[in-house]
């Protein structure tokens, strides 16, 4: 339901705001999102595992996030104008970003193999996202209509009335915050002295700011490439994304968690060579790579997180993989990489797209290199070929 919510909405987002006169503040409203990721997920995280059920505060987020959804889609409808428009986007962004890294730490507490039993209820979110944006795009034709974001918002008040079902997983008692650090949810921060972690943040943030591109620029080329409905083709990332999903769960049980995080890390780099050749059936490839990349890499850091932090602070070091990831990894990503777009572009206006990808993929695989070098792990027992750690 989170994900169809975000969907319903995020997927026209830019037409609708074209559509209503708007598009010259559309990367202002995108980056609230960014913004967001480091202010209110830490905070968010640290009520979860210290004051407040998680299934309470998400109900809570999600009934904030339904309204304030509602009238950002009101304020562009009735021409509100933009200070009101980014004002109660900036809100709805601030509700909205500790959503997933909540989602993610309730399944995850109820879950006795996250290994064996995390990707097949994940794999319902891409579902999710894909039926959302089928219906919203395709049948009720909404690409350009402020209803897509009513449908949204409905979706996350259902989700709030679903969450108040569950039964509340409470914190241990006497882990009420007692100080601004316990509010701010700075517990996590620790976890960056321990070389591992550190890697893992740190990379997933880069790799985060290097895969940024994947609508921004990707659906440009396609267009530029001769390809007549881009926003179709850019569905087989979420398709095969959902695809890969149904057998990371036998990966994460037969290899090393290293390496199944070097392979995402690897099909980045692939992905990229493959739009550098500026040759369409191999564009197409790259966003069909996109789905495995995503759960070799993001859903394997997640899984890395449960098997190896302290579920004390659970919900605080899924918050702190999101902040790396949407908001310093994302934002860092849209800046940079629009610059570098910039210089790639020639005399007529249009994109020297091999060089352009080229350059990214070599920044990938100067850090895949450098994860591959630094990464140490948890040995293997001799005597336990499938053991449980995740190295």
């Amino acid at each position: 339901m989170h994900a169809a919510a975000m969907a319903a909405y995020a997927v026209p987002f830019p037409n609708v705001l074209k559509s209503h006169g708007l598009s010259d503040w559309a990367f202002l409203a995108v980056s609230t999102g960014s913004i967001a990721s480091f202010i209110s997920p830490m905070f968010a995280a640290s009520l979860a595992d210290r004051r407040i059920a998680p299934e309470r505060l998400l109900a809570a987020l999600t009934f904030l996030s339904g309204s304030l959804l509602a009238l950002v889609h009101a304020s562009v409808h009735f021409h509100w104008g933009p200070q009101w428009f980014l004002g109660l986007m900036m809100a709805y962004a601030l509700s909205n970003a500790p959503g997933f890294s909540l989602v993610t730490s309730i399944v995850l507490s109820r879950l006795s193999d996250a290994r064996r039993e995390f990707a097949p209820i994940r794999v319902w979110a891409t579902w999710g996202w894909m039926a959302a944006s089928f219906i919203v795009s395709r049948c009720l034709h909404l690409d350009q209509s402020p209803i897509a974001g009513y449908i949204g918002a409905a979706i996350f008040l259902a989700e709030s009335l679903f969450c108040l079902s569950l039964k509340p997983t409470h914190p241990p008692p006497g882990r009420a915050p007692r100080r601004w650090r316990d509010v701010m949810g700075w517990d996590a921060l620790p976890l960056l002295r321990h070389p591992d972690h550190r890697l893992i943040f740190l990379t997933s943030a880069a790799f985060s700011a290097v895969m940024s591109t994947l609508y921004v620029h990707t659906v440009p080329h396609l267009s530029a490439g001769g390809d007549p409905t881009p926003a179709a083709t850019m569905s087989l990332a979420q398709l095969c994304e959902g695809i890969a999903m149904l057998g990371i769960s036998g990966l994460l049980l037969r290899f090393r968690i290293k390496w199944l995080l070097i392979a995402g890390l690897s099909l980045g780099i692939l992905r990229y060579l493959l739009l550098a050749t500026d040759y369409r059936p191999a564009m197409i490839a790259s966003v069909a790579l996109h789905g495995p990349l995503f759960v070799l890499f993001y859903m394997t850091s997640q899984i890395y997180l449960e098997l190896r932090i302290d579920p004390a602070i659970r919900a605080q070091s899924q918050a702190l993989l999101s902040i790396m990831n949407n908001g310093i990894g994302n934002l860092s990503g849209y800046l940079a990489i629009e610059l570098w777009h910039r210089h790639c572009l020639l005399p007529d206006g249009a994109t020297n797209w091999p060089r352009f990808w080229s350059y990214l993929a070599a920044a990938a695989t100067l850090l895949t290199t450098a994860f591959a070098t630094l990464y140490r792990g948890q040995p293997r027992s001799p005597h336990h070929p499938n053991p449980s750690n995740p190295a």
